[in-house]
């Protein structure tokens, strides 16, 4: 059934993962008193963040507010289905609740930029526009075997805010954000709601302090809407069943076969159908509309990161997510400057 390819989409919520900007200003201890003094003197002349001039009056170091981020995310996710249902033409797709899926795998890569601006000196909010790429490998186990493989492309935007603060090195950061995704082979947008808390510590550098190195673990939640249709072509199956099989569902014995009801008896002679047409060479065009729910074998994986500050303009950072059926890495430059 070559309708659950489609649950790759889930692939489009690891490029959202990890936008939130990795800290606010930092309270400098003691050791930093004379860059302390300097930058009480100086002010903050800015028009963001908000408060800006008090909080660095109070011995924080702030960043420039405003940013442009470029990330490079690839990953892959593995997907529970549920609720099939599947029908020829205009039909009413009929529940296929026999079906018994094996391993799903949704793979990804994908590049993004981010441009944010710091409102007050622990808020940021963020914008996200970004082009994806994509594949999906699907097994099903029974009653009959198929794997098969779909690519398709797509691009996400969406809009965030991060809650971030630091004292004497340590930082905690904690980012939400929304996306909609536009795939080229489904009918419906993709919307996924991400949280991602961490905490940290940010090393700083005593010959340099706009110089730093901050080093955190965190946890990501991540929500999307689960029911997903479309209509696809039926000419790309790899099924991985013999002539007898598909013969047996043909003439009607195959004992499951016999147990399934009306509706569901049509849909699964018509694939047998295409299948034997296929192995044929004969040239088939079966269109079949769907809908099935998915979701992520489990909602929360952990994060490990860090980001290297050369200084108040530019930032590398780089993400890992593990657990929970989910690998990713990020890989992200930023600019910053002031406003």
């Amino acid at each position: 059934m070559k309708q659950v390819l489609y649950i790759s989409i889930f692939v489009i919520l690891l490029a959202a993962d990890a936008m939130g900007q990795a800290g606010a200003g930092m309270k400098l201890g003691q050791n930093d008193k004379h860059y302390k003094d300097s930058l009480e003197r100086a002010g903050y002349p800015y028009r963001f963040p908000i408060w800006g001039s008090k909080v660095v009056q109070k011995g924080f170091n702030l960043q420039y507010p405003v940013g442009a981020m470029l990330n490079f995310t690839t990953g892959k996710q593995e997907v529970n289905i549920t609720d099939l249902k599947v029908g020829f033409n205009d039909k009413e797709p009929v529940p296929l609740d026999f079906i018994q899926f094996g391993k799903v795998e949704a793979h990804m890569q994908s590049v993004t930029t981010r441009l944010d601006l710091w409102v007050l000196p622990f808020l940021d909010i963020y914008g996200i526009l970004g082009l994806v790429q994509a594949k999906t490998d699907v097994q099903i186990n029974a009653p009959f075997q198929f794997s098969s493989e779909a690519k398709f492309k797509g691009y996400t935007m969406g809009m965030g805010t991060t809650l971030a603060g630091g004292y004497h090195g340590i930082i905690t950061i904690s980012d939400i954000n929304y996306t909609w995704t536009h795939l080229d082979k489904l009918d419906d947008v993709v919307k996924t709601l991400m949280l991602t808390p961490r905490i940290g510590y940010n090393f700083s550098f005593k010959e340099h302090v706009n110089k730093s190195l901050a080093l955190w673990l965190g946890a990501t939640g991540f929500y999307v809407n689960q029911t997903t249709s479309g209509a696809i072509d039926l000419s790309d199956l790899k099924p991985q069943m013999s002539e007898e099989q598909i013969d047996e569902i043909l003439a009607e014995t195959a004992g499951w076969y016999q147990s399934l009801t009306k509706p569901q008896q049509v849909v699964v002679k018509g694939i047998a159908e295409a299948i034997k047409h296929k192995l044929d060479g004969l040239p088939d065009d079966i269109i079949v509309n769907y809908s099935l729910k998915k979701n992520p074998v489990s909602h929360w994986s952990l994060v490990a990161g860090g980001q290297y500050q050369f200084n108040k303009r530019w930032q590398v950072r780089t993400e890992v997510g593990f657990l929970g059926g989910r690998t990713s890495l990020l890989l992200s430059g930023n600019y910053r400057w002031r406003w």
